[in-house]
């Protein structure tokens, strides 16, 4: 009996300005939307018993009619195979107002899909397998959801879902709006089994309770980790990671600039881009100890000239102001389109369609730069 275990597949997830050329959609969705696609094939292949998927499903409450339209495709093909799958609400994925209702409603119309998004605890019988479900949900409804957790002893196994950062053993944690978090004392030991959603690296929080991770890199916290999801044998009680293919993001050795002239720091900086591999990757450049001076002299136009193979480079520097240090990222490397999308992406857009605020919003810049000329 075996349980495919995912999650945080941020479907809908874009940043930066490169373009797929294929498509000409934004590169970094087209590569969340190929993770979770491979994650589908995978699945296809292996035939578990089960597919669980501990939240943030979509990267936003009011996902794309495109995002929407490839997660139907992506798990109608579960359903055509005749593997069940349970969904729970991620913080990402729910709503702050009961009225604005929840795109996990759609849903429901598939085959073997069991959504759970009402911020109540639900029991999900499949057969052998009875799933103790629990969406994105804080404070005394969260305590509540989980008291209400008890194993049943007339299922054979029990496994219990979890949208939270788990605290006490560690801190297990996005820093992000909405986050849920919980002790690690609430985790019941007597769950064959707790697929845990929210902290985006695979890692065992109890020997019964997993995160998987999530399916692509969303930030340079996350480009030393791999990326895929869990293969748990209930019978066996093994647990494997599985990886998945996805673009490499590299974060740079920093290169400490407090005692450097300018010329020292350029061949420090070309010696470190020769020999690093930028090709179609997410690659960043931190320069430390950086005086006000010396920065004055950056070429900010060779370097973007020498790291186009990239698919997105930055450049992060400390400044020296008096003594102490500025954390700053280069807006130079960036076009004023990049900027603003990159903005767009980071800040929730209420009662308006995001793809046509970036429609618009890149219209008027374009304009604006044209007239300025």
């Amino acid at each position: 009996m075996k349980i495919a275990h995912v999650s945080d597949t941020h479907i809908g997830y874009s940043a930066y300005a490169k373009i797929d050329e294929s498509t000409g959609l934004n590169q970094r969705e087209i590569d969340v939307f190929d993770s979770f696609e491979r994650f589908i094939d995978r699945i296809i292949q292996i035939r578990p018993d089960a597919v669980l998927h501990s939240g943030d499903l979509f990267d936003s409450v009011r996902p794309t009619n495109r995002a929407i339209s490839f997660v139907l495709d992506q798990l109608r093909r579960l359903g055509e195979v005749e593997i069940p799958s349970v969904v729970i609400a991620g913080n990402h994925s729910t709503p702050r107002l009961q009225e604005t209702g929840s795109v996990f409603r759609i849903l429901e119309h598939l085959d073997g899909i069991h959504p759970v998004y009402k911020g109540a605890y639900e029991r999900i019988d499949l057969g052998d397998i009875l799933v103790h479900a629990i969406p994105h949900s804080d404070g005394d409804d969260l305590i509540r959801n989980l008291r209400s957790m008890i194993r049943s002893k007339d299922a054979k196994f029990n496994i219990g879902m979890l949208h939270a950062g788990i605290i006490g053993l560690g801190v297990f944690r996005m820093n992000e709006f909405n986050e849920a978090l919980v002790q690690s004392s609430y985790l019941r030991k007597d769950m064959d089994y707790i697929a845990l959603g929210h902290y985006h690296g695979c890692c065992e929080v109890a020997p019964n309770a997993w995160y998987a991770g999530s399916t692509e890199r969303f930030s340079f916290a996350e480009a030393q980790q791999e990326k895929g999801f869990m293969l748990v044998d209930l019978e066996k009680g093994s647990k494997v990671f599985v990886p998945l293919v996805t673009r490499r993001m590299i974060d740079l050795a920093p290169i400490d600039a407090l005692n450097l002239d300018s010329l020292t720091l350029r061949a420090e900086i070309a010696g470190l881009i020769e020999s690093s591999d930028l090709d179609d990757n997410i690659v960043r450049m931190r320069i430390k100890n950086l005086a006000p001076s010396l920065y004055k002299t950056l070429d900010f136009n060779w370097i973007r000239h020498n790291t186009t193979a990239a698919t997105h480079f930055e450049l992060k520097y400390d400044l020296l102001q008096e003594g102490s240090s500025v954390q700053m990222t280069n807006t130079a490397l960036d076009s004023l389109d990049r900027e603003f999308v990159s903005f767009l992406e980071r800040f929730p857009v209420e009662k308006a369609n995001k793809e046509v605020v970036r429609t618009m919003g890149l219209s008027y810049l374009h304009r604006g730069m044209e007239e300025s000329d």
